[in-house]
């Protein structure tokens, strides 16, 4: 793997010293009032390409440098110059081409010009796994994986995925509409089923030549249970396991690292980290130092009403969106009652506990669920309909007119999305300025997200992500 490098940028000028001496011998010295030289074609093709081999580049195209240098030698003949202005005109008409071509590549885009490499790594289940890299051909066991594969590969994020689950298409329809306005191809990857309910083919991923199949932490032992993995093991597809849901405030920066490696992304993928580190600690170093209210206590609405508004109360505990809560400084009300990831709370304990805020999650289910009464957020919902189906919500649940957090205003909804991918950040971050609107008033999510986005990812920033009941 190799960039466009000074040192080619050197040779590439080197390039224009070889031109400058067949013009010299072929043409003489042009004059004040002499008349372009006479450019001989194919000792000029022939001298670029000698170059661009004996300097081993192979990022820049011989024939677009011969066009760039002819364009330069003519312009420069016809003003009238001196044969010392003429090979600094080249010179520098070439350096600047090549210097900005480089700029205008990506920082992590790289060039193959070496057969692929094997390593052995860790996976974030602690697997050792061997593996050809940078892989080309990759299935993603979870399609919104796509979250971070996007931002891992700049261009088409697509190019190197083969296949993927349907989970994208079915529990975030926004996102996958967002894709397909700029990748129509997108529909036509092939979708393969969940490996724990035997619906993955091994067959078909052998048929479509895999380098590797991602999986989430989460369906790690199912996998196992279900043979999928010894099963593509055996003939020589390796298994890597990633994680943005069981615990993303640990394993977002070794799984973003991971698939760097994996994609040949390794610096982007640090610059992704880098980015992530920096907005993580907007509220890691406030909340560290305390405050001086009582944190609020916090009950976590999970897919709220995807279902209906009766079908009441899924949360999470110590972990995912339950775990943040308590990052931000608040009291996650689920880690009371619920020892493991997630489960369901009875509806009249709600009522009892009393939280100082309640926070649904949503996402455009209408696929899932065209008659549930979730909160539909997302890169195509407008505010006002996310607001108008969240106040619906609180007005559907028995006995929540008389809760603290819907009378003083303090119920809001997510995009349920948040709760996997490597955007965790923005919603660590909401959370905070809802716990704390003074400490957090500078702080600002949705920018911070718009900035991911023209940073990193192929689609532009829109949408609805966050909504509160009172305005």
């Amino acid at each position: 793997m190799r960039l466009t490098t000074s040192k080619d940028i050197q040779a590439m000028i080197a390039v224009a010293t070889i031109i400058f001496l067949i013009l010299s011998v072929s043409c003489g010295s042009p004059g004040p009032t002499q008349a372009p030289p006479n450019v001989d074609q194919t000792a000029l093709t022939a001298a670029v390409q000698e170059a661009v081999r004996s300097a081993s580049t192979e990022a820049t195209d011989p024939e677009q440098i011969r066009k760039m240098v002819e364009e330069a030698v003519a312009s420069n003949a016809a003003q009238g110059v001196t044969s010392e202005e003429l090979e600094s005109s080249v010179e520098k008409a070439v350096s600047e081409a090549l210097s900005a071509q480089e700029k205008a590549v990506p920082p992590a885009v790289e060039v193959t010009d070496e057969s692929p490499e094997s390593i052995v790594l860790t996976d974030i289940a602690g697997r050792t796994v061997t593996i050809d890299v940078p892989v080309e051909r990759t299935i993603l066991g979870e399609a919104r994986q796509i979250y971070i594969a996007a931002a891992l590969q700049p261009g088409n994020p697509f190019n190197k995925i083969i296949g993927w689950r349907n989970d994208l298409r079915r529990f975030d329809t926004d996102t996958y509409n967002k894709y397909l306005e700029v990748y129509p191809e997108v529909s036509d990857i092939p979708e393969f089923g969940s490996p724990y309910s035997g619906d993955f083919s091994v067959e078909r991923a052998i048929a479509l030549e895999a380098d590797v199949v991602t999986i989430p932490l989460g369906g790690l032992e199912r996998d196992r249970e279900a043979g999928m993995i010894d099963q593509l093991g055996d003939v020589g597809i390796p298994v890597v396991v990633i994680d943005y849901r069981e615990y993303p405030l640990e394993n977002t920066v070794p799984s973003t690292i991971l698939l760097g490696r994996l994609f040949g992304q390794e610096e982007r993928a640090q610059e992704i980290v880098d980015f992530y580190l920096q907005e993580v600690n907007k509220v890691f170093s406030v909340v560290s130092q305390g405050f001086e209210t009582e944190p609020p206590v916090v009950f976590l609405d999970r897919a709220a009403g995807i279902q209906s508004a009766e079908n009441c109360c899924g949360t999470f505990g110590r972990a995912n969106l339950g775990l943040m809560i308590e990052r931000a400084g608040g009291v996650n009300l689920g880690t009371q009652f619920i020892p493991g990831w997630s489960g369901n709370l009875n509806p009249e304990q709600i009522i009892v506990s009393d939280p100082d805020v309640i926070i649904a999650t949503g996402s455009n289910w209408f696929t899932y669920n065209p008659e549930g009464d979730f909160v539909s957020m997302g890169y195509f919902t407008d505010p006002e309909d996310a607001r108008a189906r969240l106040q619906a919500l609180g007005e559907g649940r028995p006995g929540w007119s008389s809760l603290k957090a819907i009378n003083e205003g303090r119920h809001h909804a997510v995009w349920h999305q948040f709760y996997n991918t490597p955007y965790n950040f923005v919603v660590l971050q909401q959370f905070a300025k809802w716990f704390y609107p003074d400490e957090f008033a500078e702080l600002d999510p949705v920018a911070n997200f718009e900035e991911f986005h023209d940073r990193f990812l192929p689609i532009d920033y829109s949408g609805t992500f966050f909504v509160s009941a009172v305005e």
